[in-house]
């Protein structure tokens, strides 16, 4: 007799989305919106014609960036409620380092050293590049009162560091 094709399966099948994942797992979903977002905000740098308003990738990106967080703050309380605040807190502002500033350093020194190399006063570039170093390149570039489409901006290499300071602050503050 032959066998059916249920018969035949695999015993397990892995759902890509199961309903038990923790809540602040790594999400697929997820990843491929924060994708999205960030293809929008490059399409928009580029004034490319193909997506207009794609600025709103930073919203969307900003959306994002709550949720994760929210998620993550919510498994870690309830995996360790025994756990001080203050150690939470550490244990959260720890896992955000380790993540981030890596890369923005390297991002910086490189970015810097190439700003040197092909700008004759790199000033205000390499000012706002050491500012998102401390996650206030937002507040530097607002002090400059700047348009941020403003033509001059388009020579500052880290103009777009001033989310990551929106988001950085954010970090801060909503643990809290």
């Amino acid at each position: 007799m032959p066998q059916s094709f249920s018969a035949r399966r695999p015993a397990r099948l892995v759902d890509p989305l199961p309903a038990t994942a923790p809540v602040g797992g790594w999400r697929a979903e997820i990843d491929g919106l924060r994708g999205l977002a960030v293809l929008a905000v490059i399409l928009d740098h580029m004034r490319a014609p193909l997506l207009p308003g794609g600025y709103l990738g930073v919203d969307i990106f900003f959306v994002i960036s709550g949720y994760v967080i929210t998620a993550s703050l919510l498994q870690r309380s309830q995996r360790a409620p025994a756990a001080g605040f203050a150690d939470f807190l550490a244990a959260f502002y720890d896992r955000r380092v380790r993540r981030l500033v890596p890369a923005l350093v390297a991002c910086v020194l490189i970015t810097g050293a190439l700003v040197c190399v092909v700008d004759p006063s790199p000033g205000t570039t390499l000012r706002t590049g050491i500012a998102s170093l401390f996650g206030v390149s937002n507040l530097y570039l607002q002090s400059l009162a700047t348009d941020y489409f403003a033509p001059a901006t388009e020579l500052n290499a880290f103009t777009h560091t001033w989310s990551l300071g929106v988001e950085e602050q954010f970090y801060l503050l909503y643990p809290l």
